[in-house]
């Protein structure tokens, strides 16, 4: 009895286990790719309308995955860089600035903002007076947390500016707000943003040209067939709307903007004198004029007395 009991057991587990077999879903495809891929996107400098169309872009991009690597993508738009790094998905497009202080990622495709690969940024103002104008007054800037106060003074200033120059600074989460708050709310005077944006504000100066979005290859286990497919899906996806293109990956722009973020340490520069030849008879000629004879009044070898008192 005992024995057909364990064996009516067995049959038991063994068609559990077949049964979850069937329903589960598989880990990995045939070619190792996973049977469920996520792609999210963290790009608070790029002027999507608003979170929704952030979040719309991201899913058609994951749609346009599926289609290449036929596993079962999310697109997921996160608030921070932290948040996505917690997240951990398998990839990420992430801002210029945040990809720059993390060059660990693989890099797979660059970003387009108006068919172009990058964009000139400059400092905008609603009152006058250029830089003095602006002293004392306060900063509005993109909290992003990749070094953020490295890429305002150093990449932006030059590190010409002292941090002392603005009574302080303003972080808002999007490009959107911190112009905003300079252009509508005057919580602040002055924001960086990308030449085109500025809503009316006035141009103090030109700073640099930063690189659009990347896309990057997060989860470093993936294998190179699904990295490839992933990698020519992006490339070839439009998408249209504030990312209007890909194109294969450079770090250099990336890589130079990381440069930038380093403080500018100026010492002076003295120029090498140049060697002077001289030969034996320039040392021992006399010059010319020294042969020259001339005269001299003859008054001027006598000294005419004080007059007497």
């Amino acid at each position: 009895m005992t024995r057909k009991l364990t064996l009516v057991g067995a049959i038991a587990l063994l068609a559990g286990i077949a049964l979850m077999a069937d329903t589960e879903p598989a880990r990995t495809q045939a070619g190792g790719t996973p049977a469920t891929l996520t792609v999210g996107i963290y790009t608070p400098t790029v002027e999507f309308a608003n979170s929704a169309e952030r979040l719309q872009y991201i899913k058609r991009l994951a749609k346009a995955l599926e289609a290449a690597t036929g596993a079962k993508v999310e697109g997921k738009s996160y608030a921070s860089l932290g948040s996505l790094k917690k997240a951990r998905p398998d990839f990420a497009i992430v801002d210029a600035q945040c990809y720059a202080t993390n060059l660990k990622w693989e890099l797979l495709a660059n970003g387009q903002v108006d068919g172009k690969s990058s964009q000139k940024w400059a400092l905008f103002s609603r009152v006058g007076g250029g830089m003095p104008g602006l002293k004392g007054q306060k900063l509005s800037y993109v909290k992003m947390g990749c070094r953020d106060e490295d890429f305002l003074m150093n990449a932006m200033l030059e590190t010409e500016v002292s941090s002392k120059h603005f009574s302080g600074k303003v972080g808002k989460p999007t490009l959107q707000g911190a112009i905003a708050d300079v252009a509508s709310f005057k919580a602040a005077s002055a924001v960086f943003a990308p030449v085109g944006s500025q809503k009316g504000l006035e141009k103090v100066f030109d700073t640099t040209t930063v690189p659009g979005p990347a896309f990057v290859v997060v989860n470093s286990k993936l294998n190179n067939s699904t990295v490839k497919k992933v990698k020519d899906a992006v490339v070839g996806f439009g998408g249209g709307g504030a990312i209007s293109g890909w194109t294969g990956g450079n770090d250099g722009p990336y890589k130079s903007l990381k440069g930038k973020m380093a403080r500018n340490v100026k010492r002076p520069v003295f120029a090498q004198p140049s060697p002077v030849k001289l030969s034996g008879d320039d040392v021992i000629k006399n010059p010319d004029t020294l042969d020259d004879s001339a005269l001299t009044a003859v008054k001027q070898h006598f000294e005419e007395p004080p007059k007497r008192q």
